[in-house]
C-alpha cells in the first residue's frame, strides 16, 4: 500500500468490507445499464469493478443482486474511476446519497448482513 492510499484509508468515516457481488449502475437521466461488480462496501460507500468508467461527480442509480434475497436499490455520486493498470477493468468509488429512509434502512441491513457473514467464516 502506498502512502497516499494508507492516508486515503486514514480518512475513511468507516470500516471496509471485502466481497463480491453484482450490480446494475445507470446514469440519472440515461436507460443505459451497465453491469458491474462490487468488490467492497461500507456505510457511506462502495467500491465496484467495470469494464467501462463512470463520470466523476455524476449521480447514478445502483441495484445490487446481494445473492438469493431480493435485489435492493440506492442512490450514490462517483467519485473517481480509474483504469487499472494491465487490465480492461476501471475501478469506481462510490459516495452513497440515499433519498429515503427506506434506502438508508436496507443499505445499513445489507452490510450488516456482509460483516455478519464474514464474522462467522473467520470464526468456523
Amino acid at each position: 500500500m502506498s502512502i497516499d492510499e494508507q492516508n486515503y484509508s486514514d480518512r475513511r468515516r468507516h470500516a471496509r468490507f471485502e466481497l463480491l457481488d453484482y450490480a446494475i449502475v445507470t446514469k440519472d437521466g440515461d436507460t443505459d445499464s451497465k453491469r458491474s461488480v462490487i468488490v467492497d462496501i461500507s456505510l457511506g460507500g462502495l467500491q465496484l469493478r467495470s469494464r467501462q468508467p463512470f463520470e466523476s461527480g455524476a449521480k447514478y442509480s445502483l441495484v445490487i443482486a446481494r445473492g438469493n434475497n431480493t435485489p435492493i436499490s440506492i442512490k450514490a455520486e462517483a467519485r473517481h474511476s480509474k483504469s487499472i493498470e494491465d487490465t480492461d477493468l476501471w475501478s469506481t468509488g462510490f459516495r452513497l446519497t440515499p433519498e429515503t429512509a427506506v434506502e438508508r434502512i436496507e443499505w445499513v441491513e445489507y452490510v450488516h448482513q456482509v460483516f455478519k457473514t464474514q464474522g462467522e467464516s473467520l470464526i468456523g
